[in-house]
């Protein structure tokens, strides 16, 4: 039988290095996809350390050429199964810190980034189908304090992609699915400050901030095969923060 692989683009830190020893944990051969070669590098030691399987290869979601070289050299690792969609850049600020350059950038990364993973990887699952989990925001879900518009917007655009692809892939049996995190514990929202993630963990009904491996848990769910039944949904990781 052709080993199950998963591939987890921004795979070096934070939600991405979680989901890949989750998805490592369920016998995929996880590939950690990353810009950085060493955050990788590190995430894909720390699986073979615990004796489970994984590949390292560096991927930039901002380039369509780099973006298929990836996903086609998954087909020498095994079977693709699962796409987790990753990858992401976060900015803070309000309309007026939104230069053009700033928009452009975090649409590219964050919405246009996973475009491209999906449609690399929608023509390489077999005949029995697979998944594709993306990660959007509470930001994109409802009102922001503190994300930059371009942030919000391009979180909200994950969720409308992912209900677009859901339809259109469903009947060759991908799963498209959404997993949207609250304030999470990692490098990417530490960029907030002490002071302004103390003022979000008031706000949580959980009563604190949510940790990487919480939301690759939820990921991991969506990816596999116990969530068969389900496309075209947005899962919300967030404490009880977005009741509604």
């Amino acid at each position: 039988m052709a080993r199950r692989v998963a591939v987890v683009t921004g795979g070096g830190g934070g939600i991405g290095a979680a989901t890949c020893t989750a998805l490592a944990r369920e016998d995929y051969l996880v590939v950690v996809a990353d810009r950085d070669e060493a955050k990788a590098a590190a995430v894909w030691a720390d699986i073979a350390g615990q004796g489970l399987r994984a590949e390292a290869v560096v991927v930039d979601v901002g380039s369509s050429e780099s973006v298929n070289k990836l996903l086609a050299a998954t087909t020498g690792f095994g079977e693709l199964h699962a796409v987790v969609c990753c990858a992401g850049i976060v900015h803070v600020g309000s309309v007026a810190d939104c230069s053009d350059d700033v928009w452009s950038q975090v649409i590219d990364v964050n919405l246009t980034g996973t475009l491209r993973v999906c449609r690399a990887a929608a023509p390489l699952f077999g005949s029995s189908g697979g998944s594709i989990t993306t990660v959007a925001s509470i930001a994109g879900r409802t009102a922001s304090t503190y994300s930059s518009p371009a942030y919000v917007a391009s979180k909200a655009g994950v969720i409308g992609l992912t209900r677009a692809l859901a339809g259109q892939l469903a009947g060759r049996g991908i799963r498209v699915n959404c997993v949207a995190p609250g304030v999470i514990e990692t490098p990417m929202t530490a960029t907030y400050g002490a002071e302004r993630l103390a003022v979000l963990a008031g706000k949580i009904p959980a009563g604190r901030l949510g940790s990487a491996a919480e939301v690759a848990d939820c990921i991991a769910f969506l990816a596999g095969p116990r969530s068969s039944y389900v496309t075209g949904q947005v899962l919300d990781v967030n404490g009880g923060q977005f009741i509604g």
